[in-house]
């Protein structure tokens, strides 16, 4: 009885964390989306750009509770 709780309890926690899942921290986040970012506008893709600002954007705030990533600017068009 004791295995199959065993069993059952790390069948439940597998589901719960993928494994190599890991938590992200905002400021991680904001390193990523700046360097997202800082890669399409050194290629020189506006449009991606403009697309990954945006994107991102939403992306950390609905991730962080409404944050922002006060050292991401907008790009220029």
């Amino acid at each position: 009885m004791r295995l199959a709780l065993l069993f059952s309890a790390a069948g439940l926690l597998a589901l719960a964390a993928p494994l190599g899942a890991q938590a992200v921290t905002l400021d991680e986040a904001c390193g990523k989306f700046a360097g997202k970012l800082s890669a399409a506008q050194a290629a020189g893709d506006t449009q991606k750009a403009q697309t990954i600002y945006k994107e991102g954007s939403a992306r950390i705030a609905s991730r962080f509770n409404g944050a922002s990533c006060p050292n991401v600017k907008p790009p220029t068009p």
